[in-house]
């Protein structure tokens, strides 16, 4: 007889270069020990968010476990969306940026640990172009490294660290018009990203006053490479020159690109060229397991 205590895991098989079997031994092991009915879904990259969505309607579970990426974890975010259901988040991406914002950059027995754990963030989420982003989603320099990374062979931050000085010397700066809640910048823009968290998979922190649950995202406009306003944001600084970078708490905000289009990117998945985004902040969006 199946336990009422359902728990769906869903896992992407091809995202970073985790040995996804050792997953499934842990996780098997930590739901027999705990009396829960486990089912299995892995993404094939068709239907995937219809299908989970289905899963968590005839299923109901109390948790998803998530092991995959950033763009998993957002696709399994839309599919539980207006559910009462905890998400639990295991690292098994490339870069896993949205895990090391929520300090899960430690073993595999620890993300079980904390996804099956009580203590719960109602996450916020932001609607950009009708996708959601739970992390960090950007146009210009750093979604150009996202495509050119997903067009390598080599996976893994080796990969990205190969890929960042073929991106630099490719990259174009673009006319930005933002407009904001009471305000409208035009500047010539590196990078304008769209930060509902802190810190990119890297560790680097790019949003210092970013909170996952405070209802509003950051926009941080770079208009170049500096070392001193890259080291004031590695220090936890905000004190910025206006003139390289500025940084805006807003609920909702709409970049122009004027003069070109702009690469873009939404949680470490490549969106293509755009010429406008659309952002606003949807507030408690799911539920998630945190330490």
């Amino acid at each position: 007889m199946f336990s009422e205590r359902k728990v769906l895991l869903v896992v992407n098989p091809i995202s970073g270069d985790v040995n996804k079997d050792v997953i499934f031994e842990r996780v098997i092991e930590k739901t027999g020990q705990d009396g829960y009915d486990l089912r299995i879904y892995s993404t094939t990259g068709e239907h995937d968010l219809e299908t989970i969505r289905e899963m968590v309607t005839t299923l109901k579970p109390e948790r998803i476990l998530v092991a995959g990426g950033d763009g998993t974890i957002s696709l399994v975010a839309q599919a539980a969306y207006g559910f009462d259901v905890t998400m639990g988040i295991i690292p098994a991406g490339s870069a896993n940026g949205l895990s090391v914002d929520f300090g899960l950059s430690g073993s595999l027995e620890q993300a079980i640990e904390v996804a099956f754990g009580e203590k719960i963030m109602h996450m916020d989420a932001v609607s950009i172009n009708g996708d959601i982003s739970l992390h960090l989603s950007d146009l210009g320099l750093n979604a150009l490294l996202v495509k050119n990374y997903e067009n390598s062979e080599t996976r893994g931050k080796l990969g990205y660290a190969r890929e960042m000085l073929k991106t630099l010397s490719e990259h174009e700066n673009f006319l930005a018009k933002i407009t904001v809640d009471n305000e409208v910048i035009e500047t010539d823009a590196l990078i304008v990203i769209i930060a509902n968290a802190q810190k990119y998979g890297t560790g680097v922190t790019i949003n210092p006053a970013g909170d996952m649950a405070d209802g509003f995202f950051e926009l941080v406009i770079a208009k170049k490479l500096d070392f001193i306003e890259t080291a004031k944001i590695l220090a936890g600084n905000t004190d910025f020159n206006p003139e390289i970078m500025r940084v805006i708490s807003v609920k909702n905000a709409v970049i122009e690109c004027l003069d070109k289009e702009a690469h873009f990117q939404i949680d470490g998945e490549y969106k293509g060229m755009v010429t406008k985004v659309e952002a606003h902040i949807l507030e408690k969006y799911i539920k998630v397991a945190v330490l």
